[in-house]
């Protein structure tokens, strides 16, 4: 039985090593704008039952086609809930994941105050449900 789990656990190690591995070189491969890009600005968009059927899809075209540049931003990604996250603590109850990376909060502030975020919110802020609108920013903390 000891030598099952220990095979088990030598196992996930391994798994687990060559997963970080992969998504770290995935994220060294892609291009970012020089910046230490430490302030995370997070936003769950859920949509009023009125918006048309293609908001959705207009609203993540956009992040990537109006957001992603601007000036302060190092990374965007955005996209509808996964549909196989299976723990039951993940919430799906919405339609929009926004992540936006920048290096710190005056960036932050550039990107809220910059001519494309404001006319993204022009845009689409019409179809957002503001009662469950959700937002949350952070620092990255390396140590």
């Amino acid at each position: 039985m000891l030598r099952k789990a220990s095979l088990a656990l030598a196992l996930l190690a391994a798994v687990t090593t060559a997963a970080v591995a992969a998504a770290d070189k995935d994220e060294k491969a892609r291009p970012t704008k020089a910046g230490a890009g430490n302030y995370v600005h997070v936003v769950i968009f859920t949509l009023k039952k009125d918006a048309p059927a293609s908001a959705v899809e207009e609203v993540i075209a956009d992040c990537h086609k109006l957001l992603a540049k601007i000036k302060s931003v190092r990374q965007v990604k955005a996209g509808r809930p996964a549909r196989e996250a299976e723990e039951k603590w993940v919430r799906k109850d919405y339609h929009v994941g926004l992540l936006v990376i920048v290096d710190d909060h005056a960036g932050l502030k550039a990107y809220l105050e910059d001519p494309l975020h404001v006319e993204f919110v022009k845009k689409h802020g019409k179809h957002f449900d503001m009662d469950k609108l959700a937002i949350f920013d952070f620092h990255n903390q390396t140590k």
